[in-house]
């Protein structure tokens, strides 16, 4: 049976369409059969459902499933089910799925008001740009029309537009890049999915790296495309100057950018205009001329936005007054046009009127305010603290139950209130006319900020019900917000600037009396790498923690010992195990702490059988918890344990099926793994995507030393097995300066083993010798050694067991520590070890300089026994000349010119066994 559907205000799939909040509708929902119901729009959607109480009633509930979990919603009887509430609740659930949405009103582009004035001199000047420039520049004062007049050039183009309102609130480059990405999906609808990915973590990554994404993606734009940036006069960041600079100086042909605002961005452009790349338009073309004001004023053959009321009042002499006192500016003429509406006199107002801008604006909106009827009055000065509005908050605010018919009169006056969605559910005020009522309403607002925090929290918006608990006072109710969103931060990066803004505006006492509240503190500087300060927020936790916290304590403490310098594997085992014994089932997110925690602490044991099973619980019950990047990370970290392992195919195998599940988190740690899996094996054409991408990945994490490292590593050895030990180089004096002097011993080992490899590639024996001999193993690895290499995967193994090895055996020698690195491969079962060291080893034959990969093993084998190069070719599914390639490697590395020989070599070797 097909489920009916809400969409744009309306229910189809029944016998009849039915209008929302019609009686229709509501006897519709009162029915018996109405069972279930979809709703979408751009708050989201869901699925309703009808259920009954034991003692008889029914109610509907809304559900929605994301990343594996079912959200649930609770929405009220059927007469409670108005368009509003079915838009709150795909609001609300909208938070729960992804932790911090975006506000799809801000990606509304405005429609045209049907009493607009045509100006069709702007509109032909506006479609000139398109073809003479790539950015169009409206910079004019606040009121001048700008919004207005790309309202209607939008409704007559024939080209997809995205547009992006921002606001004061766009302080933070990483959530202004989702706006950016998400308006420019109305025009290419898969843009910046490589871009969403590098913006999941836990710092914004540079402007370039982002944006470069985004440009990309755009590349594939065949058609014309415009994007809208309004009022950019509100970003005062440098970081999101730099993003937009960016993409300016990179935009493809067919996407031109529009940006609006009251005052010059800093964008480059004077060098723009000096291309010819830039059209401008300023206050002076936005002023009204005498004729396009008649109309405002007077609805002269239009109708226009007045409805007409002045045209027998107002002659051309006071039009052209006004256009001089005013200037033409739009909003002036606006205002005083309201103003003069119950004017019995209207030349004397007209006579009397003067003033600048300013001083304009603040007495036509005092004149325009005493002027409105008491109840009306008293709802504009009321609402003035929202930054938008729906009938139901104003409600609550107001104490009235009349908002609707309010909302309604007063945009049909014209009050300067501006439509956010197309279903005539939320608003806004003009950005001047509400400057105006808050300057009017006082400064002391602690009230309807506290009314207006109440309701948005009853909706569960809890990202509004925080703003306004804040800005009124009401502290308590603001810290029990952030703490029910606090877990969304393991969720996505993209709460954790306002989330840090937040626990910034606490009083420090209101932290430290909530643990959840310090945890979360906590692991926003873990996830910054600044582990001093997120320990002592951690025992600020542990001190007032009751026992429903104490787990969550535990879970932190524990992964905190895994990765801080001197790594605590048995501690971290400890506290995992207790973490998971005391946490709740429900506590979802700080369960899979525990278990990646007790993973991580059983790899630097090395206890691999464990630690495969610990990560693969974690990443279970990340996926079950919708904690998509939880679910990645625990992945990756199964991963790095199967090559281990030497469970090589199996770890490919679940590296492309993560990076396929990846989506838009952020995959950067995987790629390095992938590009690394793939150097195994001899493909290095395939390898170097994933290591680029992977080497670029650990600057959006602040550059943390550990994984800058490991960033780096594949690409250096890419650039070895192509015979090129100075580009290899060139890596390293890039990483280099960001990692000295830092505090973990195994990543400054990764660094110097690394440079070792690139002096023996460059036959600089001796040099690498020292370095060798200073670090290899003179007896048994202590504990701490051991946990420090191997919480490092492959990597860690790589520094201090082979690259050593390998130089003292090109050297002649090998000695104890080849012993040691062998007997830790058979007792830890670390078969990517033994198999690193079995290219090392043979009695008679001196060892290979350059290590046989995986691929070419299986070749190898093949060719022992006796299969041809088309039998080797279909046997491994690769085309013939891509086992030729393998046979030049081999003979190349075993120093054979045949067959025959290169088997004969192999075996002394012992490559076959």
């Amino acid at each position: 049976m097909r489920v009916p559907t809400v969409v744009d205000g309306r229910l189809r799939g029944t016998a009849a369409e039915l209008t929302v909040d019609s009686p229709a509708w509501f006897a519709w929902l009162g029915g018996d059969d109405a069972r279930s119901f979809s709703f979408r729009a751009p708050a989201g959607s869901y699925t309703a459902r009808k259920e009954r109480r034991q003692r008889g009633g029914a109610y509907w509930v809304a559900y929605r499933t994301a990343a594996g979990r079912q959200h649930k919603l609770y929405l009220g009887k059927g007469e409670e089910l108005t368009g509003a509430r079915l838009t709150e609740a795909a609001a609300a659930l909208a938070v729960r799925v992804s932790g911090f949405p975006l506000l799809t009103t801000k990606l509304f582009a405005p429609k045209p008001h049907p009493g607009l004035i045509a100006r069709p001199r702007l509109l032909d000047r506006l479609d000139a740009g398109l073809t003479t420039a790539r950015c169009t520049l409206l910079s004019a004062p606040a009121g001048s029309g700008k919004t207005s007049l790309l309202a209607s050039w939008l409704a007559h183009l024939d080209r997809p537009a995205g547009w992006l309102t921002l606001d004061e609130n766009d302080r933070n480059a990483g959530q202004v890049l989702r706006y950016l990405i998400a308006a420019l999906r109305a025009v290419v609808p898969d843009c910046g999915g490589t871009a969403l990915s590098r913006l999941d973590a836990a710092r914004t990554p540079p402007a370039e790296a982002v944006v470069t994404g985004i440009v990309n993606d755009l590349a594939a734009l065949t058609t014309p495309g415009l994007l809208v940036l309004d009022d950019y006069h509100l970003v005062r960041s440098p970081d999101i100057h730099a993003a937009i600079t960016f993409l300016l100086e990179r935009l493809p042909p067919a996407l031109h950018l529009v940006i609006a605002g009251r005052e010059d961005p800093p964008l480059p452009l004077p060098r723009l205009r000096a291309r010819g790349q830039l059209a401008e338009m300023r206050a002076p073309e936005l002023a009204f001329t005498r004729a396009e004001a008649s109309a405002l004023l007077t609805g002269a053959g239009h109708g226009g936005p007045l409805g007409g009321h002045l045209g027998g009042h107002l002659g051309e002499e006071q039009v052209a007054a006004l256009v001089e006192r005013t200037e033409g500016w739009a909003a002036g003429l606006r205002l005083a046009g309201l103003a003069l509406l119950d004017r019995t006199d209207p030349a004397a107002f007209v006579a009397a009127f003067a003033g600048r801008h300013r001083l304009v604006a603040d007495y036509l909106t005092t004149e325009v305010l005493d002027r409105q009827p008491a109840p009306v009055r008293r709802f504009l000065l009321a609402t003035a603290v929202l930054d938008r509005m729906c009938a139901p908050l104003c409600d609550a605010l107001l104490d009235t139950s009349d908002a609707r018919d309010l909302l309604s009169q007063i945009e049909r006056a014209n009050l300067f209130l501006v439509p956010l969605d197309d279903e005539g559910i939320w608003y806004r005020y003009h950005h001047l006319f509400a400057d105006a009522l808050r300057a009017r309403a006082g400064r002391d607002q602690t009230a309807p900020h506290r009314r207006a925090a109440a309701w948005f929290g009853r909706a569960g918006l809890l990202p509004e019900a925080i703003g306004h608990a804040l800005a009124g006072g009401a502290v308590a109710e603001a810290a029990e917000w952030i703490a029910e969103l606090a877990p969304s931060l393991f969720a996505t990066m993209a709460i954790h600037p306002p989330l840090a803004e937040w626990l910034a505006a606490l009083p420090e006492e209101v932290l430290l009396a909530r643990p959840r509240l310090c945890l979360a503190r906590a692991w926003l500087l873990i996830h910054r790498v600044e582990l001093e300060e997120a320990v002592r927020w951690v025992e600020a936790a542990a001190g007032p923690a009751v026992a429903a916290d104490a787990g969550a304590v535990a879970a932190t403490r524990a992964y905190l010992a895994t990765v801080a310098p001197d790594v605590a594997p048995d501690a971290a085992r400890e506290l995992a195990s207790r973490a998971l014994r005391d946490l709740r089932a429900e506590d979802e997110a700080y369960r899979n702490v525990a278990a990646m925690s007790l993973g991580q602490a059983m790899l630097a044991l090395g206890r691999l059988d464990e630690a495969e099973g610990a990560f693969a619980d974690a990443a279970r019950m990340a996926r079950r918890a919708g904690l998509a990047q939880g679910s990645l990370t625990a992945t990756t970290q199964q991963i790095n344990v199967l090559r281990l392992r030497g469970a090589h195919r199996a770890a490919l195998t679940a590296a492309r099926s993560a990076l396929a599940r990846g989506g838009d988190q952020m995959v950067g740690r995987l790629r390095t793994v992938l590009a690394d899996l793939l150097i195994d094996e001899g493909d290095l054409a395939a390898a170097w995507p994933p290591a680029i991408d992977g080497m670029a990945a650990p600057r959006e994490f602040g550059d943390a030393p550990p994984l800058v490292v490991l960033g780096a590593l594949p690409v250096v050895r890419l650039h070895l097995a192509e015979r090129d030990p100075g580009a290899a180089e060139a890596v390293l004096d890039e990483v280099r300066p960001l990692v000295k002097g830092g505090p973990y011993t195994m990543v400054t080992r990764l660094l110097e083993a690394a440079e070792a490899r690139v002096l023996l590639a460059r036959g600089e024996i001796d040099e690498a010798l020292d370095w060798a001999t200073g670090v290899a193993w003179p007896g048994p690895v202590e504990p701490r050694a051991l946990a420090d290499m191997l919480r490092f995967g492959a990597p860690g193994v790589e520094a201090a067991a082979v690259t050593p090895a390998r130089i003292l055996v090109a050297a002649g020698r090998g000695g104890r520590h080849l012993e040691i690195a062998r007997d830790l491969a058979a007792r830890h079962r670390l078969g990517w070890l033994r198999r690193q060291l079995a290219s090392l080893r043979g009695p008679r034959a001196e060892p290979l300089a350059e290590p046989i990969t995986e691929r070419e093993r299986e070749v190898l084998r093949l060719v022992a026994a006796g299969c041809s190069t088309a039998e080797i070719a279909a046997g491994l599914h690769v085309e013939a000349s891509t086992v030729k390639t393998h046979l030049i490697h081999l003979y190349r590395k075993l120093g054979a010119h045949s067959r025959t020989a290169a088997v004969a070599r192999a075996r002394s070797l012992a490559l076959l066994d």
